[in-house]
This record gives structure tokens, C-alpha cells and sequence, in this order.
């Protein structure tokens, strides 16, 4: 076997969008071990036939032995696990307390104690084929932030021993030819997906929990799994979720195939049972249409936009104007950030915080932190306090399309933008420009009905009575007086329009009475 000459450790990816075509691995020929693997397997109650077939199938295994441990975390089993006796692998249990179903805590105390960079989740009741280890191995030698997707079959295997798992001459494809088996449920999502390289925004739906490969640093960038989830299911899509929306590249590895021992059938209720009531709490954290409503007046921990106004030196109630109008846009389900910065007027930051802080919506923030304030919330927005327009969001978000980042300049020289979060903190990690990751567009000002806000001068600090005119609507006080005028004119018609037709009416059914049927029978009537 022909060593590939590769550098200490793996960069980040730096393809388009999610093409991982576009990485230039070595063929599985000429592919040669270098770094350590730790497999995290968690475990409760796991019977101990299971676990010592799951063993089994791992002393299979093509990778070097001296090259992964496997990390058996015991969520509190009664009595406590324990691997079998003269296992040859690297195998170790560590404990943790029981707090309901604590898979998600399981997987972090598990990566906390693992002792290697490269970490492959397993679930405790599934045997990996013989190249398991290697296929998702092979991406994170080249790739930091590579999330591999293995796949799961499911097949009954209690009357196997782990001695035939163990000597099996074949694959175990080959061992349960005979039997019946549930086969991947991710094809039918890969089919659709093109293998996991389109533009699709839901890639992270396919992740399986109990078979996925992640690199220990970009694990612990992305915040670990969330242990606040303590039922079954969605903890591992959200994590998955938060990955993509970091900007890691999903690979699926079909020879990281697995089979779970038992049909998929067994204690699907009680999981569908499950799975209705995480779902609640899936929408807040999971900022995609799949798992939340689109209905008006929603507010979840986790926006769907985080529209940020460059405040500048505008006075405060200018920027009042704009976070109304971002609060109001189409696009209701998100988070507005005021960035201060370069106003000698030491009382504007008090008064927004007055006016806003009681707001879960609106936050004054420092400049430069909305990447990490939000870094899951799928698209970022920016434009001045002088920008005037209505459903500026929803306009930013129809012209998007499939680009990376869409762009639209004023003619004062400010401009408005929206950016998908992903290939921000992608460009931001491998250190290139956001149109490397893929398309831009620029957006004519007319298309999203942009105009600088009047009186440029005032917002600059240059007529500070003029601008004082301006309450939080953004409306002069003059031109609201006229408004006001033009509502009360428009009033009036519609009252003189109403008794017009009122005295129209009585008119008319006093004539019907002086004149009687027959006078209506001859004028044309019924």
C-alpha cells in the first residue's frame, strides 16, 4: 500500500456550498492510517449479549487496532456495564447518573473522556460492517469539519452468538442475506438531495445519531449536544442542524454501513409517541420550515433572521424608525440587533436601551457580534438606520435564491445585504471571501424599493433641531400634522357620501308609499 503524503492535520473544507466531490481524497488503495479514532458507543441497560456482539464486530474492523479506542459511556445501568472479559480492544466504560434518557449528555461525557481528535458515534445495539471505521475515517484525515453520515440497516439477530459475528468469513451483508431486513431510510432523502450536493437547506435532516463521524474540535465549536434534551429523538438532527448552520460539509459514506439488532418496527410507538412531543421543542432550536410554523406571531429561542441596523451617527429616533420597521416586515419570525458606533451622543445608547430592552425582539449590541450571538439562525441582515423601506427582509430573502449572499447599493454608498449563516462562519474558519463558498447576486435598489431616508445631513448630526423633529415612527412632526389633516378630509367624504345615500333612501320609500303598487306596475315595476 502506497503512503499519501497529507499535512499533520486536516483543514477546513473549502468547497461550494456542499459538493463534496470537490475534496480531493485518496482512494481507499492508496489511503494509509495516520490518525487515532475514538468510537463513542452510549449504552443503557444494553444487555450484555448485545454489547458483546457490537464488540465483536468492531475487533473486525480493517482499521489498525493500535490506532482506536472504543468509549462504552453507561448512562446509569443497574447493575453498571461492563465490556467482556478479554476483549482485545482498547475498551473502556465510563460512567455517568441517570437523568431520563440522557444520550445526548452520554455523547458529550464520552468526547469529554475520549483521548483522539477524530470521534465516530456508535450506538451500543448496532455491529458495523468490517470497513465502518475506515470510510468515515478516511474524510476526517483530510477534512476538520466533515460531518459523515453513515447508514443503518436493521435486522433480528438474537439467535446469533458474537463467535459467529466474530469469525464470519464475508461481510455480515453476506451473513444475513437470509434473513429480512429493513433497509436505510436516508435514501429516499439522498435521492432527492442528489447525494447531499445540492443547495438543499435541510441536508442535516439525514444525520443518524448512532452512526456519524465529527472532528472532536469542530464537535465542542459547535456547542456539543444540547443535554437539555431528555426524551428520545431530535437531539441528534439538532445537533446536526447546528453543524450545518456552522458551515461543516456533510459527506454521506455508504460503506459506514451498520445493522441495528432488531426490526424497526420494535417500539416504534412509544418513539413516535416521543418524537410528537420533542417536536415542540425542536421548533425553537431548529430555524427551518420543517419544524416550525410560519403562522404570525411566534417567537422562538432560535430566529430564523437576525436583521442587524448599522446605526452610525443617525439619532436615536431614526434608528428607532428602522427597527419598526424591520418589526413589522413579512418576515416576522425574526431577531433585530442595533450596532452602535461612532456618535459623540452619549445619551442615545440609554435611550434605545429604554425604549427597547423590555423588547425579546430587538437587542443593542456591540458592532461585529452578530455571527456569534446567533451563529444558528440561518440568515443575516444588514442595512443602515437611513435605509427607508417596508418588508425589506422579505424582499432581501425572495431575491437570495440559491446564492451564498445577495447585495443591494445605494446610490449614498450604503447598501443592505443578506447572507446565509453557514458560509459565513465557513469563510470565517477557512479564511476566504463568502463568494468562494458560492453565488452572489447583486440586487437592483428599485427591485427591493429601497430609498435613503430623507435628510441624510441629520442623520449624519448635522441638523440636530431638525432631526429632533422626528419621534419613534420616523415621521416629521409637520407631515404627521398633515396626515392627520387628510385622515379627518377623508372622514368627512365618507360621512357625506353616507348620509347622501341615506336621504337617497328614504326618498325613495317615500315615494313608493304616496304613489301605491299599481303607480310602480306601470313605471316598469313587478
Amino acid at each position: 500500500m502506497t503512503a499519501v503524503k497529507r499535512e499533520a492535520s486536516p483543514k477546513p473544507a473549502h468547497v461550494r456550498y456542499n459538493d463534496w466531490r470537490q475534496v480531493a481524497l485518496p482512494p481507499p488503495g492508496e489511503f494509509t492510517p495516520a490518525l487515532p479514532v475514538s468510537v463513542i458507543m452510549p449504552c443503557y441497560q444494553t444487555p450484555a449479549a448485545v454489547l458483546e456482539r457490537t464488540l465483536a464486530a468492531l475487533e473486525g474492523q480493517t482499521w489498525p487496532r493500535e490506532l482506536f479506542e472504543v468509549v462504552i459511556v453507561d448512562d446509569g445501568s443497574e447493575p453498571p456495564l461492563a465490556p467482556p472479559p478479554g476483549s482485545p480492544l482498547n475498551v473502556r466504560v465510563v460512567r455517568q447518573e441517570r437523568r431520563g434518557f440522557g444520550i445526548a449528555r452520554a455523547r458529550n461525557t464520552g468526547v469529554r473522556a475520549a483521548a483522539h481528535g477524530i470521534i465516530l458515534f456508535l450506538d451500543g445495539d448496532s455491529l458495523p460492517e468490517a470497513g465502518w471505521l475506515a470510510a468515515h475515517a478516511r474524510w476526517h484525515h483530510v477534512v476538520s469539519d466533515a460531518v459523515t453520515v453513515g447508514f443503518r440497516a436493521s435486522v433480528a439477530v438474537d439467535d446469533l452468538e458474537a463467535e459467529t459475528i466474530r469469525r464470519r468469513p464475508g461481510a455480515l451483508r453476506e451473513l444475513f442475506a437470509q434473513r429480512p431486513i429493513d433497509p436505510p431510510w436516508i435514501d429516499g432523502h439522498l435521492l432527492r438531495m442528489a447525494d447531499m450536493t445540492t443547495r438543499a437547506a435541510d441536508l442535516f435532516h439525514v444525520v443518524i445519531g448512532g452512526n456519524f463521524g465529527i472532528g472532536r474540535e469542530f464537535y465542542q465549536a459547535v456547542g456539543g449536544s444540547d443535554e437539555s434534551f431528555v426524551r428520545w429523538g431530535i437531539e441528534d438532527t439538532e445537533l446536526a442542524y447546528r453543524a450545518y448552520a456552522r458551515g461543516g460539509l456533510f459527506v454521506p459514506v455508504r460503506a459506514a454501513l451498520v445493522w441495528h439488532q432488531g426490526r424497526e418496527a420494535e417500539g416504534r410507538e412509544a418513539k413516535e409517541r416521543s418524537l410528537r412531543l420533542q417536536m415542540g421543542k425542536a421548533a425553537h432550536l431548529i430555524a427551518h420550515p420543517r419544524y416550525r410554523s410560519a403562522a404570525r406571531g411566534r417567537i422562538y429561542a432560535v430566529p430564523r433572521y437576525v436583521a442587524t441596523i448599522e446605526a452610525g451617527r443617525c439619532p436615536a429616533e431614526q434608528v428607532a424608525a428602522a427597527v419598526v420597521n424591520l418589526l413589522i416586515d413579512r418576515e416576522h419570525d425574526l431577531m433585530v440587533r442595533i450596532e452602535l458606533d461612532g456618535s459623540p451622543d452619549a445619551e442615545r445608547p440609554a435611550w434605545l436601551h429604554e425604549v427597547f430592552d423590555p423588547d425579546p425582539r430587538v437587542r443593542v449590541a456591540p458592532a461585529g457580534s452578530a455571527l456569534d450571538e446567533f451563529p444558528a439562525s440561518p440568515f443575516h441582515v444588514r442595512l443602515p438606520a437611513t435605509v427607508s423601506a417596508k418588508n425589506v427582509v422579505h424582499a432581501l430573502h425572495s431575491h437570495l435564491r440559491g446564492a451564498v449572499l445577495a447585495t443591494s447599493h445605494l446610490p449614498d454608498g450604503t447598501s443592505v445585504s443578506i447572507a446565509r449563516t453557514w458560509a459565513l462562519h465557513r469563510a470565517r474558519r477557512a479564511g476566504g471571501r463568502i463568494a468562494d463558498f458560492g453565488d452572489v447576486r447583486e440586487i437592483a435598489p428599485a427591485k427591493l424599493k429601497l430609498r435613503a431616508a430623507a435628510r441624510r445631513r441629520d442623520a449624519r448630526g448635522g441638523n440636530a433641531a431638525r432631526a429632533a423633529e422626528r419621534d419613534a415612527t420616523g415621521i416629521p412632526t409637520g407631515w404627521r400634522a398633515l396626515r392627520e389633516r387628510a385622515r379627518e378630509v377623508y372622514d368627512l367624504r365618507e360621512a357625506w357620501w353616507f348620509l347622501r345615500s341615506l336621504a337617497w333612501s328614504c326618498r325613495r320609500r317615500l315615494r313608493r308609499r304616496t304613489t301605491g303598487p299599481s303607480s310602480t306596475c306601470r313605471n316598469g315595476g313587478s
